[in-house]
């Protein structure tokens, strides 16, 4: 199964976390074929990866959604693991047969303009008789290709932004419900994925480096 990350341009670390997640990706994922990079190109990838140029062209949920149309247009296989650059597997798994995993109902509070999107992505799901539960777990989600087109009809009015990670997995999945993935330790959970709760630091950039030594087969030498 392909892998698929969309990176931005906001990168602290110089796309360092990228590094470490394909390096965890390689160690753990056992039914791995291509890596896809879309997005901003880090200075460290070889012509290994598959890499699809897309710019960043207005807000968060926009991009990410172009950059995942992108790569499905581009040929990435139908059934496909989507990725985040601060995702770190931390044991074994399959990627074909990855639960979806969900954090409860999304709650209708929309303080900052992140809640706003899934407060959106809420109401849209009751208008249609759906759940409504919370699927950003700051881990993997398989996505497959077909599917994830239809969500093209939620992203035609910008005024009412909306999350497809959300929509897709009440639209199409059935997912456990558990804690989101963020901590601040490095540490896997249930979903065997760690992400950092908040900006990763030296520190936590050794730890990962202990973890995962090697270079990835995506990475070019001495960079």
């Amino acid at each position: 199964m392909d892998i698929l990350y969309y990176i931005g341009t906001g990168s602290h670390h110089n796309n360092q976390e990228l590094r470490y997640s394909l390096r965890a990706m390689e160690k753990h994922c056992k039914d791995l074929n291509n890596v896809w990079i879309v997005g901003n190109r880090p200075h460290f990838l070889n012509d290994n990866a598959k890499y699809l140029w897309v710019p960043d062209t207005g807000f968060w949920w926009q991009n990410a959604f172009r950059k995942t149309m992108a790569a499905i247009e581009a040929g990435i296989s139908e059934d496909f693991l989507l990725m985040n650059d601060d995702f770190f597997m931390l044991k074994d798994f399959s990627a074909a047969e990855y639960p979806y995993f969900h954090r409860g109902e999304i709650k209708d509070i929309a303080e900052t303009k992140y809640q706003q999107v899934i407060c959106n992505t809420r109401h849209i799901l009751q208008s249609l008789g759906k759940p409504f539960r919370h699927y950003g777990v700051h881990c993997p989600m398989r996505i497959n290709g077909a599917k994830y087109r239809k969500l093209i009809t939620f992203y035609q009015n910008d005024d009412n932004p909306v999350s497809a990670r959300c929509l897709y997995g009440n639209l199409f999945c059935c997912g456990r419900e558990v804690s989101d993935c963020k901590s601040n330790e490095i540490k896997a959970s249930v979903t065997g994925c760690w992400s950092a709760k908040d900006w990763i630091s030296g520190d936590v950039f050794k730890e990962l480096d202990e973890l995962f030594p090697n270079p990835s087969k995506w990475e070019k030498e001495n960079e």
